[in-house]
């Protein structure tokens, strides 16, 4: 996995801890020859209150190159559905300070990051079709581009194990620059953020098996 980042200091959007991390994850430098736009997946630490040490921050999920052949809602099923399988390695197969990194950093978020287009659901019929596909997991690549005024842009989806939702937007700037985040909606819902809920559950629950907490 990567290295930490805090995400202490990032605007919250209204929605506290787990808005600093999705901005964090949406707004992260991409690792030497990583490619502009692929999916991207991040674990967010320490977002709900009571946290083991008072540090909210967030790692970069790798991921196989591979996955971008898939789409999204297929990619957060094979994940979950990994995670449940893996077993649990056996007692002491992880030293000291693997299991100290473990008691602090609590897996509460997670988010994932991936191209899109932006636009309005106010803006026509057609984009309040396009939104609802969005959210319920049915988007297809190249839909968005029969969506007359839709511009492309990053979006950030995040959750966390209290089922808080955010989607954030960052457009791309005609310079291929980002746009600074921002919120869009205010109680997101759909089969994409299900599906996220479940993997971040399989996550969480094979961290605190694998480390003992």
């Amino acid at each position: 996995m990567s290295m930490f980042r805090s995400a202490d200091g990032l605007p919250d959007h209204g929605c506290g801890a787990l808005g600093r991390v999705a901005h964090g994850a949406l707004t992260a430098p991409l690792d030497p020859g990583e490619a502009p736009g692929l999916l991207r997946l991040f674990l967010g630490y320490n977002t709900l209150p009571d946290p083991p040490f008072p540090l909210a921050g967030f790692i970069e999920y790798e991921m196989d190159p591979e996955v971008a052949e898939h789409d999204l809602g297929t990619v957060l099923r094979f994940l979950a559905e990994s995670f449940r399988a893996q077993p649990v390695p056996p007692e002491g197969t992880y030293d000291d300070v693997h299991r100290r990194s473990a008691a602090v950093l609590r897996v509460d978020a997670m988010v994932v990051v991936f191209a899109g287009r932006a636009f309005s659901p106010e803006q026509s019929a057609p984009a309040r079709a396009l939104w609802e596909n969005l959210v319920e997991g049915y988007y297809r690549e190249g839909d968005a581009e029969a969506c007359a005024g839709a511009r492309e842009a990053l979006v950030g989806l995040g959750v966390d194990r209290a089922d808080s939702r955010v989607i954030l937007l960052a457009e791309r700037c005609p310079s291929g620059e980002h746009a600074r985040p921002e919120r869009v909606g205010e109680s997101p819902e759909g089969t994409l953020y299900d599906l996220l809920g479940e993997l971040l559950d399989a996550q969480y629950r094979w961290t605190r098996a694998a480390f003992g907490l």
